[in-house]
């Protein structure tokens, strides 16, 4: 089966907001919001934290699923505790050694990772201090596409919206707000250097040029 993620609109080099399904030893499921970067055509690589369920599931299965969705109630019950069994639907493969795997019910596509490799590490430039984190790299064996207009969730477009729609009122409103805009412009400009592609780091720069030209300090 020749797999390219790139039919779901995941580019190589690039980062995307995605739901992680795991199972525990028990076969129970869990959920939780993580971001990835997609490495090639079919291999992907996540970050994730030491001592949650998320990465125990996988220290010991050692397979996952990746869930595409813009659902905004399934990304805010995975992150404050866990997406409940209802919305999940049962993969029964025997050919994963026995192993069930929950996929999201009404993702727009899932597809499902094994690991390749798992290594430890701490990062001394990593805002979260003293934490482990384990850097996992995965193939991806089966991917789902459940609607054809599929597409994954990418924190820049959404950064640059925000962006533009307070470079459009900052001539307007008070010198507070004004303040407010100009810190909130540089995390968007922040987002999108770090998860964004050529073409959302160019329209920030043209951006920030004119914010600028207009006489504000940046």
């Amino acid at each position: 089966m020749d797999i390219d993620l790139s039919e779901i609109g995941m580019g190589k080099g690039q980062q995307y907001e995605t739901i992680i399904s795991t199972i525990d030893k028990n076969g129970n499921p869990n959920t939780a919001p993580f971001g990835l970067r997609v490495l090639d055509k079919d291999k992907i690589q996540l970050r994730i934290f030491e001592g949650g369920s998320s990465i125990k599931n996988i220290k010991e299965k050692k397979e996952f699923i990746v869930n595409i969705t813009e659902n905004p109630l399934m990304f805010t019950l995975s992150t404050i505790d866990t997406i409940p069994k209802e919305y999940l639907s049962k993969i029964d493969e025997k050919t994963r050694n026995d192993n069930e795997l929950f996929y999201l019910t009404n993702a727009d596509a899932y597809f499902i990772c094994e690991v390749e490799t798992l290594k430890s590490a701490f990062r001394e430039n990593d805002p979260i201090k003293d934490t482990e984190v384990n850097i996992i790299k995965a193939n991806v064996v089966e991917l789902n596409v459940k609607n054809k207009c599929a597409r994954p969730i990418n924190r820049a477009i959404h950064a640059l919206i925000e962006a533009l729609v307070n470079y459009s009122r900052i001539d307007i409103v008070n010198d507070e707000t004004q303040k407010y805009f100009l810190e909130r412009f540089l995390e968007s400009e922040r987002i999108i250097k770090r998860v964004g592609n050529n073409e959302e780091k160019e329209s920030i720069r043209i951006l920030k040029e004119n914010i600028i030209k207009k006489g504000y300090e940046i």
